[in-house]
């Protein structure tokens, strides 16, 4: 009689529990032949080539038959109904405490616009210049954001246009975020977070007292662009009809309201329009060396090597240039190269604002007394301070122009006259 090719392996193996009817697996399986062994996602379905070796493979047949006593053909929709259901029941909070992540764990796993200023799902005060709004960030784009307007008037929500219970906010009023309004504005408009995303809960009553959760408003945002139907589990506004005059004026104004925020963006440096000749190329075109080039101008020699770096000139500094290559001051400046995005992010962060508000309002020349002047003022001075101090001003890191700012801004509020509260 043949021996079982089993027999002559090692006898290690793990014996199978609940049942006496199969023999042991080995833990050491044989040489394929011809083929590799079956995956264990194969067993049960098994392909026309996995059923021609398994014909032939013994310990591919004992897998096989020990999968089955386990088989799973439990519905994903009957799986998740039960899932939900006892989560509602509490049987799910036993696992809360094992699961939780240990708070530098949990902030090394999110994504950079979690640990951001700004994330979906929050609620924020928008503020510039006489315009004063609520959005709800529903995508975040480096420094430019999505939001949907926020309303109190209910009137303006539409079949995309969730609705808010009165605990979301201290107002203790219901609101309605208008998806259908969206527009984007830059990062600098943002003032004050009046709600934090949502975060998942077992309790139904707390999860009912928050906003939507972010992937929920995300959801909705991309629904409404796709023609799609929003998810079904949020309470909705009604749609608009031909005639309802009053709902649809009602909309414009809302979303008129949000123009000064939109028009913010024009305020951030920007490439210039049209064919500009770079600054380093005007310069070299001089044919003059570096000594100079800085008698000349009356300039120093690091500044000339930081624009043949690749390097950006302050205002201050494109006048005496200006008169060195023979045009204006507009031309000098709008010859720069772009500022870095991390920069403009990094300079553009709202828990900036209450400093540059602060350097605005004790600053002696006329041309920085505002919030938007002292910022590309910073922005300005730190990437020279950066072209100064590295040879190759290119920047990779995300963090290197955020820690720079962050510094840079310190020292500035140590030498003004505020009591400890105000330098924060």
């Amino acid at each position: 009689m043949t021996r079982h090719w089993s027999e002559n392996l090692p006898s290690r193996a793990i014996t199978t529990t609940g049942s006496n009817d199969f023999p042991d697996i080995d833990v050491n399986p044989p040489t394929a032949a011809a083929e590799g062994h079956l995956l264990d996602g194969d067993l049960l379905s098994p392909s026309r080539t996995d059923e021609k070796h398994l014909a032939g493979c013994g310990w591919c047949q004992q897998r096989q038959q020990v999968a089955a006593l386990h088989d799973d053909d439990f519905d994903d929709e009957d799986f998740l109904k039960a899932a939900r259901q006892r989560a509602q029941e509490g049987g799910a909070a036993a696992m809360a405490e094992p699961t939780r992540l240990a708070p530098a764990l949990f902030a090394l796993v999110q994504g950079e616009t979690e640990r951001a200023d700004i994330a979906v799902g929050q609620l924020w005060r928008l503020r510039w210049e006489d315009a004063t709004e609520l959005g709800v960030v529903v995508d975040v784009d480096r420094w430019w954001v999505t939001v949907a307007p926020v309303t109190t008037d209910l009137a303006a929500a539409d079949e995309f246009s969730p609705l808010f219970p009165p605990t979301v906010t201290a107002l203790n009023v219901a609101l309605t975020a208008c998806i259908s309004l969206e527009c984007v504005v830059p990062l600098f408009v943002f003032d004050r977070q009046v709600a934090p995303a949502s975060r998942p809960t077992l309790d139904a009553t707390r999860a009912a007292a928050q906003l939507p959760s972010p992937e929920a408003l995300r959801d909705i945002w991309l629904a409404w662009r796709r023609g799609d139907n929003p998810p079904a589990d949020l309470v909705y506004g009604t749609a608009l009809d031909d005639g309802d005059l009053d709902r649809r004026e009602l909309r414009t104004t809302i979303a008129t309201s949000f123009t000064t925020l939109v028009g913010a963006s024009s305020c951030a440096p920007a490439d210039p329009l049209g064919d500009v000749t770079p600054l380093a190329e005007r310069v070299n075109n001089t044919g003059l060396a570096l000594s100079r080039l800085a008698a000349q101008s009356g300039l120093t020699r690091e500044v000339f090597m930081r624009i043949k770096q690749g390097g950006r000139v302050t205002a201050t500094e494109a006048e005496p240039l200006a008169q060195l290559l023979e045009t204006d001051v507009r031309t000098v400046l709008e010859s720069n190269p772009p500022l870095d995005d991390d920069l403009v992010m990094a300079v553009s962060r709202p828990r900036h604002r209450p400093a540059l508000r602060a350097l605005a309002q004790h600053d002696s020349d006329e041309r920085y007394r505002t919030e938007d002047t002292q910022r590309w003022r910073i922005a300005e001075t730190v990437a020279s301070q950066a072209a100064r101090s590295v040879a190759n001003a290119a920047v990779d890191a995300p963090t290197h122009w955020d820690t720079k700012v962050d510094n840079y801004l310190q020292l500035r509020m140590a030498v003004l006259p505020l009591n400890p509260r105000d330098r924060q």
